[in-house]
């Protein structure tokens, strides 16, 4: 035989070996220890473990989650058109690289072509994009009212800041509704299945929805007077006619919140963007008109956002009965109802505690700026809209790093490539923002109020939140990432300790300045190192299972 059959044979052999061996990686849906990609195997195990996806994989299914995934860790590249021979010979050396590259080494030396390989940058801007448009609802609605309101006097701007705090704490901890609904709708096997799924969890909304409006119809002196507006006080009585009002369309928001979700598992991303389109346009219609030619004063600007909240909701409910996204008579459904409002109930649970312990935050810091005086909270007020618009436009990208996380947390390659892109991005959103903050710092106070002494507190805190969107965009990205690998507890446990060390900082402060330059640096400066050692426990695990396993495999 001679030494160049010799050579084909031996690229034969290893081939095969090779071949066989990641057809049993593949198939098993353990992690590679040579390079080879896992991401099928992940898909399966995904799929069988899943508790509203059970039940055997379909050959369709098979073939294209085989497709999906690339038997190599190597770039994606189309074959040339060398000889056979040639092509084996450099698929042979290719593989005989990889089988001598361990997982470390392989991992540590992830390009960045590896990384667009993945697609990252389509996958973030595909669940980013419909994220943002149900996260800025709110805020834009708020940012409208504050906007015309500002015009009728500090004491109106004054009694919104605190209105506004309230109903961000009632329903910004809801918004874990949103991924959950997605997760299961999106997970579901049959069309029926996801039409059930939809119709429990809107339901499940709406008795939400309504907690929420009975609680602030009941309880809204009580609530007002824990935030420091006192029955005597001259903000009590236009704060109490902007709660009382926008508080109807409370079952409406949380629904809102649901069908997003709904709709997103439907791979449906522009029902979210023209709903709240159609209540921003409603809003900025009807607050004027109601406002001054109407008299309405504060009643009018909250009964102009409720009815915008409701056109969204509008939207919502006209789409789902045109595309059919509710129970249909002949309905055959698999999903058991206890199982969908454990999972939500669960998300709910998990997000609240988190959640909650950032808007006690915000909820002190408004009560101390209402405490030093009409000017201080109004300049909070102010301060505080522009920081949520502009916060919850980067906590988009938080959904996006959650979401991808969560579907390749199985993958050691992908999850420490995803990591990398989310990381950068995160930088380059937030050094934007901060410019752009920057930017448009002088032109602010004067849109949204002509009280110099309102005005003037709100110049010098104007550049401490510019900086901070820098620190915001990266928070949020990491705790995306951390919270989509499982550190529910986790990041849970070290937000409440960021707002316990961030609440006596804010106990400290003199002023409306010495909140937004100190309290809310400190706060987030925790969140921050809290999120790091979150995103460093995803990866150590990911780590750990994967020796366990190679080791498990070496005993066998």
């Amino acid at each position: 035989m001679t030494p160049q059959s010799r050579t084909s044979s031996s690229n034969d052999r290893r081939l095969k070996s090779a071949a066989a061996l990641a057809t049993f990686w593949t198939l098993s849906g353990m992690p590679s220890t040579h390079g080879f990609s896992t991401s099928y195997g992940s898909a399966v195990s995904q799929s069988l473990s899943h508790p509203l996806n059970r039940g055997p994989l379909k050959h369709a299914d098979f073939r294209r989650k085989q497709q999906e995934s690339s038997l190599y860790a190597l770039p994606n590249k189309p074959l040339s058109s060398s000889s056979p021979l040639q092509q084996q010979t450099s698929s042979s050396t290719a593989l005989d690289s990889s089988v001598a590259m361990p997982i470390s080494s392989s991992v540590a030396s992830l390009s960045d072509t590896q990384q667009e390989d993945f697609q990252w940058s389509k996958q973030n801007m595909a669940i980013a994009l419909p994220a943002l448009m149900g996260l800025l609802a709110d805020p834009v609605l708020s940012m409208i009212d504050t906007g015309f309101v500002g015009r009728v006097g500090p004491i109106d701007l004054a009694a919104l800041g605190v209105c506004t705090s309230i109903f961000n704490m009632a329903f910004t901890v809801f918004r874990a509704s949103t991924v959950a609904t997605t997760s299961l709708v999106g997970s579901a096997k049959t069309k029926e299945d996801k039409r059930q799924i939809a119709k429990i969890s809107l339901q499940l909304g709406g008795i939400l929805g309504t907690i929420v409006l009975l609680t602030l119809r009941l309880g809204g002196p009580a609530i007002l007077a824990t935030m420091g507006v006192a029955s005597d006080s001259p903000m009590f009585k236009p704060a109490c006619d902007y709660l009382f009002a926008r508080s109807w369309a409370a079952p409406a928001v949380v629904g809102v919140v649901i069908a997003e979700g709904a709709f997103r598992g439907n791979d449906d991303s522009k029902t979210p963007l023209v709903a709240s389109s159609i209540a921003a346009l409603i809003n900025l219609v009807l607050d004027p008109l109601l406002m001054f030619p109407f008299g309405m004063g504060m009643t009018g600007a909250a009964i102009a956002t409720a009815i915008s909240q409701f056109g969204a909701a509008g939207v919502f409910t006209w789409r789902m009965w045109k595309r059919k996204l509710l129970p249909q008579p002949n309905d055959k459904v698999t999903v058991k109802a206890k199982e969908i409002v454990k999972t939500i109930l669960g998300a709910n649970l998990a997000m609240l505690t988190k959640q909650g312990s950032m808007l006690v935050f915000y909820t002190i810091a408004t009560a101390l700026a209402t405490r030093m005086g009409p000017a201080h909270v109004a300049t909070h007020q102010v301060a505080l809209s522009l920081f949520w618009l502009v916060t919850y436009w980067l906590d988009s990208g938080s959904v996006s790093a959650q979401v991808l996380m969560g579907k390749n947390n199985d993958d050691t390659q992908r999850a420490t490539s995803l990591t990398k892109y989310m990381a950068k991005y995160a930088v380059v959103q937030g050094v934007a923002f901060s410019a752009l903050v920057a930017g448009i710092g002088k032109f602010v106070p004067g849109v949204f109020t002509a009280d110099a002494t309102i005005q003037s507190l709100l110049f010098q805190c104007l550049p401490y939140l510019a900086l901070q969107q820098t620190i915001v965009s990266i928070t949020l990205i990491l705790e995306g990432l951390a919270v989509g690998g499982n550190q529910f507890r986790y990041m849970a446990t070290g937000t409440a300790a960021a707002t316990f060390f961030g609440i006596k900082s804010l106990l400290k402060a003199t002023s409306v300045v010495d909140i937004w330059s100190t309290a809310v640096n400190t706060f987030f400066g925790l969140r921050l190192l809290n999120a790091i050692i979150g995103v460093a426990r995803v990866h150590i695990g990911l780590r750990r299972r994967d020796q366990s396993q190679v080791t498990a495999i070496k005993t066998a």
